[in-house]
């Protein structure tokens, strides 16, 4: 078998939902940062490319809410649609405002994310089908 492959199966198991949740927060913070820094060099040409991704990676976390089952989750989805609306815009304050709601979920999520791994691994929590 090959090594790599070995690897990344392996990798594969040990994922959980909490580390796929932080990684999605993590890039959807360097887009924000990206979209931050283009802003404020002035050349806005690449903006429009940053907003789409911005964009996915929000969508990303919505779409993995249960708003229906959670007030929590509700709350999450109204601060992603917060911050698509931020977003829409050319405003460096529009964007960074988006970029701390996002860093501070996502300092939510860390503070947590051990208990989440250990609630999944004991099955009170669905473990992630990749």
């Amino acid at each position: 078998m090959n090594p790599h492959n070995t690897y990344k199966n392996a990798k594969a198991i040990s994922w959980t939902r909490i580390d796929m949740l932080l990684l999605i927060y993590e890039n959807a913070i360097e887009a924000l940062d990206k979209g931050i820094e283009i802003l404020e060099s002035g050349d806005l040409s690449e903006l429009l490319f940053q907003r789409i991704d911005v964009q996915r990676k929000v969508l990303l976390i919505a779409e993995g809410l249960s708003v229906d089952e959670d007030p929590t989750a509700a709350h999450i989805m109204n601060i992603c649609v917060f911050i698509l609306d931020q977003i829409s815009t050319e405003s460096l304050e529009n964007w960074k405002s988006s970029l701390k709601l996002i860093e501070t979920l996502h300092e939510g999520f860390a503070a947590i994310a051990e208990e989440a791994r250990e609630l999944e691994r004991k099955g009170q929590i669905p473990q992630l089908q990749i």
